[in-house]
C-alpha cells in the first residue's frame, strides 16, 4: 500500500541528477556520446534508479547511503568511459562531487533538526528535502562556469604526475570528515549551542573545500605558465637555429647564382668572338664548380622554395618518393621566418619517420592558399604508429612531447589556425591551417 513517506527516500535519491551534471560538465567537449543522447537516456535512468532505490530503502528502513555507495563504482566506470578520462582523474572528480554534496547534506540536516526535531526515520522530512535539493541545484548553478572552464582545464589540459595524489586525497578527507560529524541523534545537537556550532562548522568545511580547490587551480595555472614559458624558450631557440641554417642555404644559393651569371657572361664573350674551342675549354674547366643538380622551382617565394628543395634533395638521397604541390602567393601570409620554421618542422619530422620504414616510403606535401587570408598545409608520409602522450605527439629522440609538433601547433594557433595530427594504415597525416 502506498504511503506518503515512501516518497522521502525517492526524492532524496534524485540528488544524483545534479551530481551527474557536475561530473559531466567538465567533459562536455570530450564526451564519447552526444550530449542530448546522454541527457535523454541518463535522466530517465537516474529517476528510475531513485524510485527503485527509494522503495528498497523504505522497505528495509535503510539510509540512502546503503543503496548509493555500491552504485558509485558503476557510475565511476561509466563516467570514465563516457568522459574519456584516466582512472585516477575520474575517481578524483567523483570524490570531489561527493565531498561537496556531503557538506550540503549536513547543512540540510540542520534544517531538518529545526523543522522536525522528532524525525526518527533515516530520511529528511519534506521541507528539509526541498532545502536539500535546492542547495544542490544552487551549487550546480554556482559552479557551472568554473566546472566548464577551470575544472575542465585541470582534467584535460594540465598534466603533472604528482597532482594525482592531491586530486583524490583532498575530497576523500573532506568526505570522511563530513560523514564522521553527522549526528546519530538529533537530540545531541539541541544541547546548549551545539546546533549553531555544527552549522558553522559545516559551512566552514564547505568554504574551505572550495577555497583549497581555488588555490590549487591558481597554483596549477602559475606552474603551467612557467612550464609553457620554458617550452616556448626552447622551441624559439630551435626555431632560431633552424632559421639560421635556412638563411645559410639561401645565401649559398644566391652566391651560386651570382657565380653562374659571371660564367654565362664569360661564355657569351667567347661566343661573340666565335671561338668555340675557348667555350669548350671554359665549360670543361668550370664544370666541376657548378651544382650537380639545379634547384627545382616549387613556388615563387625563394625562402619557401629553398626549404622545399632542401628536403626534396634529402628525400632523394634516401630514396624516398617525394612530391610537393604548391599553390600560394609569392608573399607568405605570416612572417617568412615563422612560415619556413613551420614548414621545415613538418618536413623534417616526416623525413625522419620515413627513414625508419623499410620498403615503400613516400612523402607528399601540399600547400594551398584558400583565400587572401587562409592557407592550408597537408603533409602525408609513411610512418610507424606514433606514440602519444597526454594528447600530444611523443618525441622519438627524448622523453616527453616532440618540440617540432609543439612548434607547429604554437605557430598555427598564434595566427588563429590550428594543427591536427593523425595516423591510419601506415600513413601519418599532418594538417595545418593558417588564418591570420
Amino acid at each position: 500500500m502506498f504511503e506518503l513517506d515512501m516518497l522521502r527516500p525517492m526524492l532524496e535519491m534524485t540528488v544524483v541528477i545534479p551530481g551527474a551534471f557536475l561530473c559531466f560538465l567538465p567533459a562536455k567537449a570530450h564526451l564519447r556520446i552526444p550530449v542530448r543522447q546522454l541527457i535523454g537516456l541518463g535522466i530517465p535512468f537516474l529517476l528510475l534508479w531513485a524510485i527503485v532505490g527509494g522503495l528498497i530503502c523504505y522497505t528495509f528502513r535503510w539510509s540512502n547511503n546503503v543503496w548509493l555507495f555500491p552504485w558509485l563504482v558503476g557510475f565511476g566506470l561509466f563516467l570514465r568511459w563516457a568522459a574519456n578520462l584516466p582512472g585516477w582523474k575520474t575517481a578524483s572528480l567523483l570524490l570531489a562531487v561527493c565531498g561537496m554534496f556531503s557538506c550540503l547534506t549536513n547543512l540540510a540536516t540542520t534544517t531538518d533538526i529545526l523543522l522536525a526535531p522528532e524525525n526518527s526515520l533515516p530520511w529528511f522530512t519534506f521541507p528539509a528535502i526541498a532545502v536539500y535539493l535546492l542547495l544542490h541545484w544552487a551549487l550546480v548553478a554556482c559552479l557551472w562556469y568554473p566546472d566548464t572552464h577551470a575544472i575542465s582545464w585541470l582534467l584535460y589540459t594540465f598534466n603533472l604526475s604528482g597532482t594525482r595524489y592531491v586530486f583524490w586525497m583532498l575530497p576523500l578527507v573532506f568526505l570522511a570528515l563530513n560523514i564522521y560529524i553527522q549526528p546519530l541523534d538529533y537530540d545531541t545537537l539541541h544541547t546548549d549551542r551545539m546546533l549553531v556550532v555544527y552549522l558553522v562548522m559545516v559551512a566552514l568545511l564547505l568554504a574551505l573545500f572550495l577555497l583549497l580547490y581555488l588555490l590549487f587551480y591558481r597554483m596549477a595555472r602559475e606552474l603551467d605558465h612557467g612550464m609553457q614559458l620554458a617550452r616556448d624558450n626552447e622551441i624559439l631557440q630551435q626555431q632560431a637555429a633552424q632559421y639560421q641554417r635556412l638563411q645559410k642555404n639561401m645565401e649559398d644559393t644566391r652566391r651560386a647564382r651570382h657565380d653562374l651569371r659571371q660564367h654565362f657572361i664569360a661564355l657569351r664573350g667567347c661566343l661573340d668572338s666565335g671561338d668555340l674551342q675557348a667555350v669548350s675549354a671554359y665549360v670543361s674547366a668550370h664544370l666541376q664548380s657548378l651544382p650537380s643538380d639545379s634547384p627545382q622551382v616549387y613556388c615563387k617565394n625563394l625562402a619557401v622554395n629553398a626549404v622545399l628543395d632542401y628536403y626534396a634533395v634529402l628525400a632523394g638521397q634516401q630514396k624516398i618518393d617525394c612530391k610537393f604541390s604548391v599553390q600560394m602567393d609569392e608573399k607568405t601570409l605570416i612572417p617568412e621566418p615563422e612560415f619556413c620554421v613551420l614548414l621545415g618542422n613538418l618536413l623534417e619530422n616526416a623525413l625522419e619517420a620515413c627513414a625508419k620504414i623499410q620498403g615503400d616510403r613516400r612523402l607528399h606535401a601540399a600547400l594551398r592558399q584558400l583565400s587572401k587570408s587562409r592557407l592550408m598545409i597537408v603533409v602525408e608520409n609513411t610512418s610507424e604508429p606514433p606514440q602519444w602522450e597526454a594528447g600530444s605527439l611523443r618525441s622519438s629522440k627524448r622523453p616527453g612531447a616532440g618540440f617540432g609538433a609543439q612548434s607547429v601547433k604554437m605557430i598555427a594557433e598564434r595566427y588563429h589556425g590550428g594543427a591536427q595530427f593523425s595516423w591510419q594504415d601506415g600513413i601519418f597525416r599532418a594538417f595545418v591551417l593558417l588564418n591570420p
